[in-house]
């Protein structure tokens, strides 16, 4: 019994010390005044901490880490101090934050470092809080140089800019259906990811009509999903100028051919070439 006794007693006091030995200072909760912000805009956050010990706690200091995140103070400082939060009792850190300019379209960890004095020790308690920064994704469309022939197959080139902040995934390409012109390759193609600051390219076969206009209406829709899955579909029309073979030539895109004009030389030389045969033999006759 005795032993029995003994053991249960150190027991005991291993896991009074473990108890003694926890954080007392725990992040009870986060409040923001919006699910995520957007680049330049200005959010608020409130970090509930509760005091779960047995003491009350002093000194206490919330640091935010934003040296690897886009965000800055904004009004405020990132480190926020409370002189005692008593036993049980619950009481909030507050920052204003905002979000940089060039703040990427993604969700950001930022870490955050609690200190407090417990009962003359100093503790240190490490967590993460997270900010959505949302940036609705900016896609331009442009069409590349090239010569668009009427009667023949042309290759359509489109380049897609995604200009924004927002990294984009998914991007399908779409032509729609014209009595303008004829496609001959699908009228449909997936792209996929497209990063911000980037651009791709499409390629479509087109045939154009020798009586179509020399001004054709391409209308391109672009489907896509920014970072956060949400969904987007955008038209856009791009102008295509097409042109015959003979006004390509009079405004020097295509090189005039030069065959019948080598003909021509041939047929003069030949026409010569009689000519002085026919004189030479009125030379010999005559002597």
């Amino acid at each position: 019994m005795k032993k029995g006794l003994i053991k249960y007693f150190i027991l005991g006091v291993f896991f009074a010390f473990f108890i003694s030995s926890v954080s007392a200072l725990v992040v009870d909760s986060v409040i923001m005044d919006s699910s995520g912000t957007s680049p330049g805009e200005e959010m608020h956050i409130e970090i509930g901490l509760r005091n779960n010990g047995d003491e009350d706690v002093e000194d206490v200091s919330v640091f935010l880490d934003l040296k690897d995140v886009p965000f800055a103070p904004f009004d405020s400082s990132s480190e926020f101090g409370i002189d005692k939060i008593k036993e049980d009792k619950l009481k909030f850190a507050e920052f204003d934050l905002i979000a940089l300019n060039d703040a990427n379209s993604q969700t950001y960890k930022i870490p955050v470092q609690i200190s407090y004095n417990d009962e003359g020790e100093i503790k240190i308690k490490n967590s993460l809080i997270s900010i959505d920064v949302h940036s609705e994704p900016v896609l331009g469309v442009s069409l590349e140089e090239g010569l668009l022939l009427k009667g023949n197959n042309n290759e359509v080139a489109i380049k897609i800019i995604n200009k924004g902040l927002s990294d984009i995934k998914f991007l399908e390409v779409e032509i729609e259906d014209s009595n303008k012109f004829e496609l001959i390759s699908p009228n449909n193609i997936y792209v996929g990811d497209l990063d911000s600051d980037d651009f791709d390219s499409v390629n479509f076969k087109v045939f154009f009509d020798n009586d179509v206009s020399d001004k054709v209406k391409f209308i391109v829709n672009l489907n896509y999903k920014d970072s956060f899955n949400n969904e987007y579909e955008k038209e856009f029309e791009v102008k295509l100028k097409v042109y015959s073979r003979n006004n390509a030539i009079d405004v020097g895109l295509i090189e005039k051919s030069q065959v019948s004009q080598i003909i021509t030389i041939i047929i003069i030389l030949i026409v010569i070439w009689f000519i002085y045969r026919w004189w030479r033999r009125r030379r010999k006759l005559k002597e």
